[in-house]
């Protein structure tokens, strides 16, 4: 009996953003428009009660400040991949910058953690902000899916560049539907919450304007995971 292989994981590039970045915006808008018009519908009566309109109306903001944040974020990606946002380019080490990144995500998500592990190697130019943030998004997805919600990074140098691989034991395969599906993090202030989607929307992104590639692994044996690329500079515009 021939075995079928199994599918490919998703490769996130830059050719194939702009129709994800469409179908996370309809996905990230439906939850909270839905919340806003029920609630809505609710504070339009005389007959709630206090409690119940005090409640309502949290829900309203709440959900409203969440749409700020997502549009926010998507103006951010947008500029990104048309390259409108200026970067502020100096050399940096991305092994400390992954650490930097990881313990950001153990005081921000208590219950997730990540073990990280870097050769060493020579700086990069990039613009060092971008980068933690790109790191941040990727080891804290992937860690979020494991059963332990722990990750195992690795960056190494190599002639082309910087790769950093993150890879977690007992993790679904990362899917687009597992990915806007999840939850990650909960950075200051307490209301911008992004999904596991948008994180990675904004990694691809970083990854793209700095020339490099983020892409998603999956092997039964050692789990699900991701391969950052980097190369030395950021290629001009």
């Amino acid at each position: 009996m021939t075995s079928v292989p199994a599918p490919a994981p998703p490769t996130l590039s830059g050719g194939a953003l702009q129709p994800r970045f469409l179908t996370v915006i309809s996905h990230e808008l439906r939850t909270p428009l839905t919340t806003i018009a029920s609630f809505t519908e609710s504070l339009d009566t005389d007959d709630l009660a206090a409690a119940e309109r005090s409640v309502a109306l949290a829900a309203v903001r709440r959900n409203t400040e969440r749409m700020l944040t997502l549009v926010e974020d998507l103006m951010l990606v947008t500029r990104l991949q048309t390259g409108d946002l200026e970067l502020r380019p100096s050399e940096v080490d991305p092994g400390a910058l992954v650490r930097e990144a990881a313990e950001l995500l153990a005081g921000r998500e208590p219950y997730t953690a990540a073990t990280v592990r870097a050769d060493p190697g020579p700086p990069i130019m990039a613009d060092a902000a971008l980068l933690r943030d790109l790191f941040y998004a990727v080891v804290g997805t992937v860690a979020s899916g494991a059963a332990d919600r722990s990750a195992t990074v690795h960056a190494v140098a190599g002639p082309a560049g910087w790769t950093v691989l993150v890879t977690a034991r007992q993790a679904e395969q990362l899917t687009d539907e597992h990915l806007m599906a999840g939850m990650l993090a909960t950075p200051e202030p307490p209301h911008r919450r992004r999904s596991t989607a948008v994180w990675m929307l904004l990694a691809e992104a970083i990854a793209a304007r700095h020339g490099g590639s983020v892409r998603l692994t999956f092997d039964p044996e050692t789990g699900a995971g991701a391969e950052i690329a980097l190369p030395p500079t950021i290629p001009p515009d």
